[in-house]
């Protein structure tokens, strides 16, 4: 092959690559985003401790059972971003901060607080178990954020459940800001506020005199 056809086949290979990238594009890299704060506040159980809280389960709907983020678009219309994911299931999303956000609130009380999975101390002399069912976590990016969740406080004692406390919390979080990650920070703000009316509900327990040790 002489020099100029050497050439003419250069600059062929050069165009087919062109022509090929303009056919099939470059895939966008995903992006993956977490609800749980960089510096946790969580408190593990420590020597003494009379009361374990263990969070969960917490389900959620099968529309939100994925890993890329799902926002709304009208009010019966959902929209799934392939490129905008979680870094871990939805659900331990939601796990984590809850524990993190509970462990905050009542670590000075002397309750220790734990994912419902974790083992449990043997001689603990109090433990609550808080299930959480999510039928709503979506919003519309730019505008809000809506959590709607069914949760209540539960006591363990000899393998026997009693339910203290049900109750049905409804969140509206305003986005502050356009994009994923305003998004994905007002969805953090409104599981925090669900922790809270849930720190909330130990209070009332004590004030009925409920068995939640003070220090």
């Amino acid at each position: 092959m002489n020099r100029r056809n050497r050439i003419v086949c250069l600059f062929g290979a050069v165009a087919m690559s062109i022509v090929l990238g303009g056919c099939f594009g470059t895939s966008p890299s995903s992006r993956f985003y977490t609800l749980t704060p960089n510096e946790s506040r969580g408190v593990s159980a420590a020597e003494g401790v009379e009361v374990i809280v263990r969070v969960g389960p917490v389900s959620i709907p099968s529309y939100l059972d994925r890993r890329q983020i799902v926002t709304r678009n009208g009010r019966n219309q959902i929209e799934i971003a392939e490129y905008q994911r979680w870094g871990g299931p939805f659900d331990d999303e939601i796990t984590r901060l809850l524990v993190n956000n509970l462990s905050g609130s009542l670590a000075t009380r002397g309750i220790s607080v734990m994912p419902w999975r974790s083992v449990t101390m043997a001689d603990v002399a109090t433990i609550y178990r808080i299930p959480v069912n999510i039928d709503r976590f979506d919003g519309v990016t730019g505008e809000s954020v809506v959590l709607s969740a069914l949760w209540a406080v539960i006591s363990i004692k000899d393998k026997q459940e009693n339910v203290l406390v049900a109750r049905q919390s409804m969140i509206s979080e305003a986005v502050d800001g356009k994009g994923y990650d305003a998004l994905v920070a007002a969805m953090g703000r409104a599981v925090e506020r669900l922790g809270n009316e849930i720190a909330e509900s130990f209070t009332s327990l004590d004030e009925q005199k409920k068995t939640i040790p003070e220090r």
